[in-house]
């Protein structure tokens, strides 16, 4: 995923809590993005989007599984991640920059989330959602090392 850089505000690790992190950030009426990366049977990204405070749309990626998820699609598998194994940056942008980038991939836009309602859309435990298909290389099977697995 190719987005403007910006400042990182915080980092951290997942699993954490991310409605409170999202609260914060209403608050603040911030602008910009939380990116995250987890490692479940695969590595997977995600990004959420913020304008003045409101999450507007988001992105889920796994490239080793070939799959790129957008918009009120990616919520669910975003929400997920926040509870795998990895980490976390909260990187701010002007509101253009944001605005920007919704008009560049209207498909990332979604619904308005309520933060009221926010804690019922986040699992209580990770669930790898990405598989690698039986027709999918493994790194070392690029190269002819299929049998170091």
């Amino acid at each position: 995923m190719n987005f403007p850089v910006g400042t990182v505000v915080s980092k951290g690790e997942t699993p954490y809590d991310f409605v409170s992190k999202a609260q914060e950030l209403a608050e603040k009426s911030f602008n910009g993005y939380i990116v995250q990366a987890v490692c479940g049977h695969l590595v997977e990204e995600g990004v959420i989007f913020f304008r003045e405070g409101e999450m507007i749309g988001c992105v889920v990626e796994c490239l080793a599984a070939d799959k790129t998820l957008k918009g009120n699609e990616a919520r669910e598998y975003f929400f997920n991640e926040v509870k795998g194994m990895g980490f976390y940056h909260c990187i701010e942008l002007t509101r253009s920059q944001v605005d920007l980038v919704m008009a560049f991939d209207e498909k990332i836009l979604g619904d308005k989330i309520n933060l009221k309602e926010l804690a019922k859309l986040i699992p209580s435990a990770f669930t790898p959602k990405f598989e690698r298909t039986s027709a999918q290389k493994s790194a070392l099977e690029v190269y002819g090392l299929g049998d170091l697995k």
